[in-house]
């Protein structure tokens, strides 16, 4: 299936971009949570622009990119995606599961046999079609712990 995307390697000046994604991506969700919750959690205090940059620095950090506009976003440390944003329009479009694909190849090349992640209650239907199972009780900031085998997967 082609895309109307490509996925490239993030680097400092794309910081600002991936916080405006998060944000967009969140505040999407505010029918479904509320405006003040999603502005909470939009608003975070680890949602700045130094911890953008550091994990790009850090991390391995991926964007989508269509018509040189950022349009989604993915952050693998170790065998475990930490974050992954698609901008509200572009929902729904491949983008999200093209970059989790992408972020599973490059944890499954460099030797772990599974993925791991914590996915927000919007998320977990999303995760679970694409093979994550639930591997604990949702955290203190109602994450759900979730893994999924790349034996084979990728």
């Amino acid at each position: 299936m082609a895309h109307n995307f490509l996925i490239r390697r993030a680097g400092p000046a794309d910081a600002d971009d991936l916080l405006a994604v998060r944000r967009d991506a969140i505040m999407g969700l505010s029918d479904k949570y509320g405006f003040a919750e999603a502005d909470r959690w939009a608003s975070a205090q680890h949602a700045t622009r130094e911890r953008a940059v550091e994990s790009i620095a850090v991390n391995h950090v991926w964007v989508a990119e269509s018509a040189a506009a950022v349009i989604g976003w993915v952050e693998v440390h170790g065998a475990t995606v930490e974050s992954l944003y698609v901008r509200s329009s572009a929902a729904r479009g491949g983008v999200g599961s093209c970059l989790l694909e992408h972020g599973e190849r490059h944890i499954h090349d460099g030797g772990a046999s599974s993925a791991n992640l914590e996915a927000s209650p919007n998320a977990l239907q999303f995760y679970a079609q694409r093979g994550y199972l639930a591997t604990g009780e949702p955290t203190p900031n109602n994450a759900t712990p979730m893994t999924k085998s790349l034996v084979g997967a990728v």
